[in-house]
């Protein structure tokens, strides 16, 4: 049975002036990243160790101070849908994600929601974080968004139990295989459930959401299931919600409106099978149509516009040893670069 896959990013290796120019591009998969404000006499440095358990991906990182930020705008452009569970070792962290500005610390355990906008300024820090599926994470608690920027507290019994694990599940990663990965996910969805069970949120997020922002989660996620549905369309959408075509407009035109949001998942989809050896056998026009494209004339064109290459040629890339990094609704002037794997785990799980 194979290992866990394993990927390591480091700037030691790299000119100090090189540095944190090769950290932001690195992070940038997920967030935009400012450097310290503060005056740092030590060269910038930053370290990511990662492992892909199955569903969800456990890193462990180490960085300088700086700033991360990700906002409503990247994530509409990237459709990042997942759930980070992030563990201080050292340092800590100011964070903001348009309601207040919390504070966590070394042994803290911190929510957030790709989905949604944070701001998160990191005093030179070392942390441990599980990302997961959304899908995954709503298997255990359905109103996972309530929880983006909520810090699970030490004197929990569960919350401790759930940081010994994640520590415990990282320094074991190196040994395990891919079938005993996916059995300790298990055990941390369970232990991230009884943590978040015994945990209470702040009334301030219980009031949050809006229930325009609840019903806009809740058309993303139809979507996201949906998507191999040849009956999915604006009319049937709306009629299931029970809302106007121009309303359903309206709520997801922060995203790009629903034509794009649905071409652009449907356009990561068939870049995933394309990549994945375990769909080679499938022509590339089954492919398409399983994800919902009925013209290959049209799939054809919209991939490469999105990707800057043919489908085709995505494929034979990944079968070389490349995979493709640029985004679909990336700018057009943006060129083709190679997937760092990571990277390509990420876009796995969140899209």
């Amino acid at each position: 049975m194979p290992s866990l896959p394993h990927s390591v990013f480091t700037t030691a290796s790299l000119p100090e002036k090189d540095r944190f120019a090769a950290w932001r591009e690195d992070v940038s998969a997920i967030f935009d990243v400012e450097n310290s404000l503060v005056a740092d006499p030590a060269p910038h440095h930053a370290s990511f160790e990662l492992y892909h358990f199955g569903q969800s991906v456990l890193a462990d990182l180490k960085a300088s101070t700086g700033r991360y930020v990700r906002t409503n705008r990247k994530a509409a452009r990237d459709g990042m849908d997942a759930i980070l569970l992030q563990l201080f070792l050292e340092g800590g962290v100011q964070f903001g994600t348009g309601r207040a500005t919390n504070y966590a610390k070394a042994g803290d355990i911190v929510i957030f929601d790709l989905a949604q906008p944070v701001d998160n300024i990191n005093t030179k820090f070392h942390h441990i974080t599980s990302m997961w599926p959304r899908a995954a994470i709503e298997e255990i608690l359905p109103e996972i968004e309530l929880w983006h920027g909520q810090t699970l507290p030490k004197d929990n019994p569960a919350v401790a139990l759930l940081r010994a694990h994640m520590i415990s599940c990282f320094d074991m990663a190196g040994h395990l295989n891919q079938e005993q990965g996916q059995r300790v996910e298990a055990a941390t969805l369970s232990l991230a459930a009884a943590a978040m069970a015994g945990s209470d949120l702040t009334n301030e997020s219980k009031a949050h959401p809006a229930m325009a922002e609840v019903l806009i989660y809740q058309l993303k996620r139809y979507i996201r299931e949906n998507l191999s549905s040849p009956l999915l369309s604006p009319a049937s959408i709306a009629q299931k919600f029970g809302i106007s075509r121009t309303r359903l407009y309206q709520l997801l035109e922060p995203v790009g409106g629903i034509a794009n949001y649905q071409r652009h998942l449907r356009l990561q989809r068939c870049l995933t099978d394309l990549q994945n050896p375990a769909e080679a056998q499938l022509q590339v026009s089954e492919i398409a149509y399983r994800w919902g494209f009925s013209h290959m004339a049209t799939f054809n064109r919209n991939f490469r516009k999105a990707f800057g290459i043919a489908p085709k040629e995505a494929r034979a890339q990944t079968q070389s040893g490349g995979h493709l990094f640029k985004t679909a609704q990336a700018h057009p002037s943006q060129e083709t670069k190679i997937l760092k794997e990571h990277h390509q785990w990420f876009y796995q799980i969140g899209i």
